[in-house]
């Protein structure tokens, strides 16, 4: 389930490039808002969400958590429709990084004996796979730019956000709660971007927007929640690599953004720094 959640996810990337004249915001309120009512069709049997009263205190935490969801998602796809695949979903997925990073004194949580190395392979990997290292490959000077990378690496900072405060509400809110929270706030956020999107636009890519909300975003997310009360951390911390793993395949097999030997090794290096810092401790 974990593995299938992962992969759903990473196909977003088909979906956002296939819709045209949309801004980011504008396809993110979209995404969000589908997958909102994705969930509202679940509440009939998980009912958690409808009973506010048990987790009423920690609805200002739930606000912030959408509002950090809805930012995030309009920086991933913005870096989906200016850089490379590899460079949008490895980057995004960076966001352990940063929660090792910031964890020790946002969640007084102890920080990972790893993080420290982690960060420099990361670092490493990520002057390789743009090209600030070594020889840029082709994909990268046709469709990789500076503000796409800049947003890619801003969507990993902004994704470490939702993670810690999902890890503070741990056993206070349920994740069911928290992403349907999540997921319509978010929408509700970026509102009054979509109502100044041209209505025969959304018309257009409607047969998109829709499966790139449930298909790429409420699926994958109940998916991931069904598998992860049935494996342990570390079997998940493997098995959620799928999601860059098949962002780079995608970027490869369906976009032709070949990777030069040194993007390669960015890629590996990223990866690797990802395991790294996810791996619970012993």
């Amino acid at each position: 389930m974990v593995g299938l959640g992962a992969i759903g996810f990473s196909t977003g990337i088909i979906f956002m490039r296939s819709i045209e004249g949309m801004i980011a915001p504008a396809i993110t309120f979209y995404r969000t808002l589908f997958a909102f009512l994705f969930f509202c069709t679940l509440l009939v049997r998980y009912r958690e969400p409808l009973r506010i009263e048990r987790y009423r205190p920690h609805v200002r935490v739930l606000i912030g958590l959408g509002m950090a969801m809805g930012l995030t998602s309009v920086l991933y796809t913005y870096a989906v429709q200016h850089a490379t695949a590899a460079t949008a979903v490895l980057l995004n997925n960076s966001s352990p990084l940063y929660v090792a990073l910031l964890s020790p004194w946002l969640l007084r949580e102890p920080r990972p004996r790893a993080t420290w190395i982690s960060l420099g392979l990361a670092a490493l990997g990520v002057a390789l796979l743009t090209g600030l290292i070594g020889q840029p490959s082709p994909a990268s000077q046709l469709r990789g730019d500076v503000t796409g990378i800049v947003a890619a690496l801003a969507s990993g900072f902004m994704y470490a956000l939702p993670i810690m405060i999902g890890r503070h509400l741990r056993g206070k809110v349920g994740s069911m709660t928290q992403i349907w929270w999540g997921s319509g706030v978010a929408a509700l956020m970026l509102l009054p971007v979509a109502l100044g999107t041209d209505f025969g636009v959304v018309a257009r890519n409607l047969p998109i927007l829709i499966p790139l909300g449930v298909v790429a975003l409420g699926l994958p997310y109940l998916l991931v929640f069904q598998g992860l009360q049935r494996i342990s951390a570390q079997s998940a911390s493997i098995t959620a690599l799928l999601e860059p793993v098949s962002g780079v395949l995608i970027g490869l097999l369906v976009y032709h953004e070949a990777l030069s030997p040194f993007g390669l090794v960015g890629v590996a290096l990223i990866l690797g720094a990802i395991y790294l810092i996810s791996r619970p401790a012993r």
